[in-house]
């Protein structure tokens, strides 16, 4: 059996795909092959989020991303998807299976984030952010999970080094994220006998609303000098980065458990 698989004619679900990171993912994986679902939300129950409002209008841009993939030559819709709710993530499998006939990667992306110390984090600012960001995952893996065994797919999760860390400030994010590799590892052994495999992208510093709107103005200093600072490489990460992580986990049978980072050498930089 070959160690690769092909992406030709596969079907692709990206939640949080109206998003940098997420249209990324979406755009390598069609140019591998993929037909892709683009999921996101328009308005979530809470405002602790990057955007600072609980209209964060993920679905709406998520349009755009659809007609990017189709320039491409891959067929692509828009399902609007809240994460945190298991009827409306059920709701997302049964659509992708009904209109492309089955699922073969499922791309757990969605994301959010706030900054405040714990003595002073809110109790809904934490539930909000591990819903989404842990609860999300568990939601969107369970239900997607029958038919990744028919296909012999595979589960892609977007955690964080910050799962692999910690940083002041972040201490409800981080625990989201090292809950988002725990969980890839658990799953990764739970669905080998089933041939899918399950493996997690860590992004380092990505130029996108997360770190514009609730990173940059609580570090005292502007976005190029972070940059400069903390990454041995000299340069941020993109999306597109995180879109080609994604396609050699999602093409490589023999690759599962694995959290990879990807963040220009910042979690080397110990000293």
């Amino acid at each position: 059996m070959s160690v690769e698989r092909s992406l030709d004619g596969k079907v692709a679900v990206v939640t949080g795909a109206g998003g940098e990171i997420g249209h990324g993912i979406a755009r390598e994986l069609a140019k591998g092959g993929c037909d892709v679902v683009v999921a996101d939300v328009d308005v979530l129950e809470s405002a602790h989020n990057q955007q600072g409002s609980a209209e964060v209008g993920g679905a709406t841009r998520a349009t755009s991303v659809v007609e990017e993939i189709e320039s491409l030559g891959r067929e692509a819709m828009v399902i609007k998807c809240d994460v945190t709710k298991a009827d409306e993530v059920g709701s997302m499998v049964d659509r992708t299976v009904e209109a492309f006939g089955s699922l073969d990667v499922l791309v757990n992306n969605a994301g959010v984030i706030t900054v405040a110390p714990v003595k002073e984090l809110e109790e809904d600012a934490w539930d909000a952010i591990m819903d989404v960001n842990a609860k999300g995952v568990f939601l969107c893996s369970r239900a997607a999970i029958p038919h990744l065994r028919e296909s012999r797919g595979t589960i892609v999760n977007v955690a964080s080094i910050a799962g692999t860390i910690g940083a002041a400030g972040l201490g409800h994010y981080c625990a989201s994220k090292h809950a988002v590799i725990g969980l890839t590892k658990v799953l990764a052994l739970e669905l080998a006998p089933d041939d899918v495999t399950v493996n997690a992208v860590c992004p380092g510093i990505v130029n996108t609303p997360m770190w514009e709107k609730a990173l940059t103005p609580t570090l005292e200093e502007d976005y190029a000098d972070t940059i400069e600072r903390v990454i041995p490489l000299g340069r941020d990460q993109t999306p597109e980065d995180m879109g080609r992580l994604a396609v050699f986990f999602a093409t490589n049978r023999n690759v599962t458990g694995e959290a990879v980072n990807v963040d220009g050498g910042i979690t080397q930089n110990v000293i």
